[in-house]
């Protein structure tokens, strides 16, 4: 429709944010930021999502939709890297194995290698991989959230900064608000739809799933987002579902199992003990 990525992701934010202000009441029942780290956590969370959607969208328009789609998936390792850091957990390989299938999968399933002759992709790959890198912080920061905030005040908290942010990049770049004339109500009935299922479920839901499966556990289970992307896209875009998509779905599903049964593995040892 002619809209830049900075003007997608600002209606995305400014719909979340509207929503999940109707909850004010309930930010600071029971719970509430009392520490500065608190607040700095909140800080980075906030940040990371701008990071996570401008570089995200930014990765889109420069180059081929594979790079983005492909490479976002480095959170993973990146993730598993902190907890065996933090302490969280210890050293698996059968853990390695799984997030190799999934990044595999990944690279077969939005046919990663058929696309890396094309114009924009350096660009592309360095801006999907700082949307990565903070989609990873994202994962890293969250879980220890659930100690001492509402779901509805953190959820409100990643949005709103998210929409500061934009207003402040928008401030200093204007030239990234487009005029799209006769497209305007198209784009906002659009930007409607993208904003609940772009922004508002992801938040809501990585808020809440976090501080129950813990950073390395939740983004492995967040993947799953990419088998359901291909058969969305098959089934309402009529796109293409060959061999190589369906064994790239298969590996992803079959990492997120292995990895799944391994922490369940874990949890019942613990349990015995």
């Amino acid at each position: 429709m002619g809209a830049s990525f900075i003007q997608v992701f600002f209606f995305e934010v400014l719909f979340s944010s509207a929503f999940f202000a109707c909850f004010a009441r309930s930010f600071l029942r029971g719970v509430r930021p009392t520490q500065v780290s608190h607040w700095l956590s909140l800080l980075g969370i906030g940040l990371a999502t701008i990071g996570v959607g401008n570089f995200l969208f930014l990765s889109y328009s420069l180059g081929p939709v594979s790079i983005p789609a492909t490479l976002m998936f480095l959170y993973l390792p990146v993730v598993y890297f902190f907890s065996l850091i933090l302490g969280h957990q210890k050293l698996k390989y059968i853990k390695v194995v799984a997030i190799g299938l999934i990044l595999l999968g990944a690279v077969l399933t939005t046919e990663l290698l058929t696309t890396l002759g094309q114009p924009g992709v350096l660009a592309a790959s360095l801006a999907a991989f700082a949307a990565a890198m903070s989609y990873a912080l994202v994962f890293i920061l969250t879980p220890s959230m659930g100690a001492f905030t509402t779901l509805e005040f953190r959820s409100f908290c990643v949005s709103a900064m998210g929409l500061i942010g934009c207003v402040l990049i928008l401030l200093c770049k204007p030239d990234l608000w487009f005029d799209l004339g006769e497209l305007w109500p198209k784009f906002l009935i659009f930007a409607v739809f993208l904003g609940i299922v772009g922004q508002t479920l992801p938040v809501i839901t990585l808020m809440k799933g976090l501080p129950l499966t813990g950073s390395s556990l939740g983004g492995v289970l967040a993947s799953i987002e990419l088998p359901i992307a291909v058969f969305s896209a098959a089934i309402l875009l009529g796109e293409n579902l060959n061999p190589g998509k369906v064994l790239g779905v298969f590996l992803v599903i079959l990492g997120i199992s292995v990895y799944n049964f391994s922490d369940r593995k874990r949890v019942v040892a613990k349990t015995a003990a």
